[in-house]
């Protein structure tokens, strides 16, 4: 037999003193746990917020990486930005004659400034423009004047320029625009 059992025959109020101390015993060390139970809920917090942080701090170092090689290698350009690009260097002979005398030159000024382009390599861009084989002729306007590509195997591409020789755009018409008038709109053009 052990002590316990041996105390309960011994004297029933002792062994139930006894019995009463060990339940609060139990009851106190298991309250002690329970009491401790806010840490895990707390580090998977700070864990998250941690990784969280990481991974802004990964993403925005990504970011900063690519752009110093799209710096360092650009890629092609868009069709229009190349058309633009194009239209700029084929005019270049024409703006600079607007920038030393103050006018636009007529027709006949105009083709030959363009004819002084054709000892030049003209430069090619990527992705090719709609006026890369064209050859180049030049019409003043009421309001600047037009470059037009003509090109052998496709359609012709008119590029407008202002009087003081700001690109304005192409457009894909297969002739200049009127004189009196700027590139034509084929929405308001339409029939009704």
């Amino acid at each position: 037999m052990t002590s316990a059992t041996t105390n309960l025959r011994k004297d029933p109020m002792t062994s139930m003193l006894e019995a009463r101390t060990i339940m609060k015993a139990r009851a106190h060390d298991h309250r002690r746990f329970r009491r401790g139970g806010a840490g895990g809920p707390i580090i998977l917090i700070l864990l998250f917020i941690i990784f969280a942080a990481l991974g802004v701090i990964l993403v925005v170092a990504d970011g900063q990486l690519g752009q110093q090689q799209i710096n360092q290698s650009p890629p092609p350009g868009s069709v229009e930005g190349n058309m633009a690009q194009q239209a700029n260097w084929t005019a270049a002979p024409i703006v600079n004659f607007i920038a030393s005398t103050g006018r636009t030159p007529d027709d006949a000024e105009g083709a030959k400034l363009l004819q002084s382009l054709t000892g030049m390599t003209q430069p090619k861009y990527f992705p090719p423009t709609p006026a890369e084989d064209g050859k180049p002729s030049y019409r003043k306007t009421k309001k600047g004047f037009e470059i037009l590509f003509t090109v052998p195997e496709g359609k012709d591409v008119v590029c407008t320029f202002s009087a003081a020789g700001a690109y304005e755009g192409a457009t894909g018409l297969g002739s200049f625009t009127e004189e009196d008038d700027a590139a034509e709109n084929p929405l308001e053009d339409a029939p009704r």
